[in-house]
């Protein structure tokens, strides 16, 4: 009986996110106006640099939903601009500090991206995981009673 238990608990626990889930992301991005950009290390020329669009209003220093203008990488107050001759839908210069610029490059949109969806489904499903793990560990040791009840007998 034990190794069904044991089995049982090693299963439960295969099903429960990490809680390293939160620790951060890999690749830098900027969300501009429900927009994903991944940030790369190609300068834009400064003559190439067109109107300014907005700035970062949250550094996100963890994973989470978040609204706005926001980034993984980025201080607060890091200006957009536009890029001419090129769509803001397909990129965007950010300030990489010194008057310097850099692309970012548009991946897709926030409020689709798997980045956003994943962690706000895991986040509805907490509650769910924490259910479950109390439910098969009141069940545990609901058979374990019943079991070691049957081994000793009834008591006199």
């Amino acid at each position: 009986m034990s190794r069904k238990l044991l089995l049982l608990f090693a299963a439960l626990m295969l099903l429960v996110p990490s809680v390293g889930a939160a620790a951060g992301w890999d690749t830098p991005f900027v969300v501009y106006y429900d927009n994903l950009y991944k940030i790369t290390d190609e300068a834009v020329p400064a003559d190439r640099l067109g109107m300014k669009l907005g700035k970062v209003s949250l550094y996100a220093e963890s994973e989470g939903a978040y609204k706005g203008n926001f980034s993984n990488a980025l201080p607060k107050g890091t200006e957009f601009k536009g890029i001419l001759g090129i769509d803001v839908q397909d990129a965007i210069a950010i300030d990489a500090g010194g008057g310097a610029y850099v692309k970012a490059i548009y991946l897709e949109s926030y409020k689709d991206s798997s980045l956003n969806s994943t962690r706000q489904a895991l986040a509805r499903l907490d509650w769910l995981w924490s259910l479950l793990i109390a439910a098969a560990a009141i069940a545990a040791f609901v058979i374990w009673r019943r079991k070691t009840k049957r081994i000793d007998g009834p008591s006199l």
